[in-house]
C-alpha cells in the first residue's frame, strides 16, 4: 500500500454519563498517523484508525480499533 492514506477517529466522553465527541484527523503516511495520535489521542479516548490504499492492483481498506493510546515506558 504505497499510496495509503487514512483517518484517525478519536472518541471522548464530554463528561461522565454525557454524550461523546468524535474528532476526525486525516493522515497521509505512518509518521502522520503517529503524530496525530500523539497530538489528539493522549489520555482516555477510544481510537479507531481507517487506512485506504491500493494493494495488488485493488483498492483496500483496513480499520483498526484501539481502546487507549499512550507512551511506551520501558
Amino acid at each position: 500500500m504505497g499510496d495509503a492514506r487514512g483517518t484517525l477517529f478519536v472518541v471522548r466522553s464530554t463528561a461522565p454519563g454525557k454524550q461523546v465527541r468524535e474528532e476526525k484527523v486525516p493522515f497521509s503516511d505512518l509518521q502522520g498517523l503517529l503524530d496525530a495520535c500523539v497530538q489528539h489521542a493522549e489520555g482516555e479516548a477510544f481510537v479507531r484508525v481507517q487506512i485506504s490504499g491500493t494493494s495488488a492492483g485493488q483498492r483496500r481498506r483496513l480499520v483498526l480499533d484501539f481502546g487507549y493510546f499512550g507512551r511506551d515506558e520501558e
